[in-house]
């Protein structure tokens, strides 16, 4: 069904900041499973499974992937209890050279289907999927996987309310959707396509999620990357206000670039086009631009500009909109903000295409990852800090700390990952990073307390490994392939 702009723009506000950075945790700080050996006796039925291939229903799906579920309990503390089918995508080694195994990888969000995206990525990750099966998966309550459903949403306009539309419809799933749970679906997953040992690549969110999986099952880390790594140290405020700076200072970044060619703002340094961007902000939100622009607004106007700073590679689009807006025309930006719409329902067989539920199963699995819940006035104690840290997003980045209002209590036991017997890994930080800013790979590392190596990217964007640096391509593939860390402190 189609979702109101209310909606729209509510879901929008309230998971825009935070992608795949609050500290996690999930339904309880359970007593860790090593596999089939180490299971409890009600879990072995699951552990003994393997995946039955078959061809994909997605149009969209590469001819040679595979796909299949796997079948988790909902709650592992009473495994003979109420069971979900996970939903499992397989690229086969394409060679040459030899097979190592599986290569699970997460996209991030939390919400992002892992399916889908590993089709989109799969060319990408070509140089891996020579010598590792590449396994895509939709975590629990995303998508394929018992998809968080909170019903018709159209007339849905405040947090509260969608927090009591999704506990309505999908709360005997909300209480299973953290972090942890995660984690142990992972493990399965590992032991279902037939691993010793988990060989892991994880983005954003899928940062954290390797994190968990190492602190839980130590015995059964193989070789981990994790890429745009967030600080497991910090509590939601502290992690909004790092990613406040980080995107001001995204911003400066992006206005520097374009002043120095064919802006579309006026201005000879970073400091003139940032004022003009500013500008134009204000004038969408006193109604003041002298032209008719349209379905934007001022919080549209701020969605898509942020949204461009997530990849270098929408600054050439970021420029065209802004260019446009001056224009009288809104569309592009709009596109910058809105490039696909939340779930309002989502379906959760394999018939057909899944409705995407990527922002409701965020915040559905981001507000069972953390205790802290706030009110607007507790809020403005931090309107000054916000403020200070950016002038342009600052207060749009401190209202997703609402985001949790009305949902379930969750808990904070799994922001400690230590996992000191667990192997090395891999942290990749962006200096330029707005999302997971670059200090959170050495506050992971240090957290894990394992000797982990941090590889430093000196660039721009959310995410290294995609950010077209062959520098940080090769070190990634070094690692994963052959066991080859490159020296902690290294820069790309």
């Amino acid at each position: 069904m189609a979702v109101s702009r209310g909606l729209r723009r509510l879901t929008a506000a309230l998971v825009g900041g935070l992608i795949g950075v609050t500290p996690v945790t999930g339904a309880a700080a359970l007593t860790p499973v090593t596999g089939a050996a180490g299971a409890a006796a009600g879990l072995r039925g699951f552990y003994r499974q393997s995946v039955d291939w078959g061809a994909c229903p997605e149009a969209e799906a590469p001819a040679r992937a595979e796909c299949g579920t796997v079948e988790v309990p909902l709650d592992y503390r009473h495994p003979k209890g109420m069971t979900l089918d996970v939903a499992v995508s397989r690229l086969p080694a394409t060679g040459p050279g030899l097979r190592l195994g599986a290569l699970a990888v997460n996209f991030g969000g939390p919400g992002v289907s892992g399916v889908t995206e590993l089709d989109a990525r799969a060319e990408d990750l070509a140089g891996l999927n020579r010598r590792y099966d590449l396994i895509g998966f939709d975590p629990r309550g995303v998508a394929r996987s018992a998809p968080v459903n909170c019903g018709d949403l159209s007339g849905v306009t405040t947090p509260a309310r969608l927090a009591e539309a999704c506990t309505h419809f999908s709360g005997w799933l909300l209480p299973w959707l953290g972090t942890p749970d995660a984690a142990r679906d992972l493990d399965v997953i590992r032991q279902a396509v037939g691993d010793d040992r988990l060989a892991y690549l994880g983005f954003s969110y899928g940062a954290r999620l390797g994190a968990v999986y190492a602190h839980q099952f130590p015995a059964r880390a193989g070789r981990i990357v994790l890429d745009g790594v967030p600080d497991p140290a910090l509590d939601t405020a502290a992690t909004a206000l790092g990613q406040a700076r980080a995107f001001q200072k995204a911003l400066t970044a992006f206005a520097a670039d374009c002043a120095a060619a064919d802006c579309p703002l006026p201005g000879r340094d970073a400091a003139e086009v940032l004022a003009g961007i500013t500008a134009d902000a204000r004038r969408l939100d006193g109604g003041t631009l002298p032209t008719d622009i349209g379905d934007l607004d001022h919080a549209d106007y701020l969605r898509g500009v942020q949204n461009a700073l997530y990849s270098k590679d929408s600054w050439p689009y970021l420029r065209q909109a802004l260019g446009a807006v001056r224009g009288g025309d809104g569309d592009s930006m709009m596109r910058l903000a809105y490039p696909q719409a939340s779930g309002a329902e989502a379906v959760g067989d394999w018939a057909g295409e899944p409705q995407d539920n990527t922002e409701t199963a965020k915040l559905a699995i981001d507000c069972r990852d953390t205790s802290e819940r706030r009110t607007a006035a507790q809020l403005r104690a931090l309107d000054a800090r916000f403020a200070a840290a950016s002038p342009v997003f600052g207060r749009g980045i401190e209202a997703t700390l609402l985001a949790c209002t009305g949902w379930p209590r969750g808990g904070d036991a799994t922001r400690h990952v230590a996992a000191p017997h667990a192997p090395q890994m891999l942290m990749v930080g962006t200096t330029g990073d707005p999302a997971t800013p670059y200090p959170g790979a050495r506050g992971m590392a240090k957290a894990l307390g394992n000797g982990s190596h941090v590889l430093t990217y000196r660039g721009e964007g959310h995410g290294a490994y995609f950010a077209h640096s062959a520098c940080v391509r090769e070190a990634v593939d070094a690692y994963l392939l052959e066991g080859a860390l490159p020296p902690d402190g290294a820069a790309c």
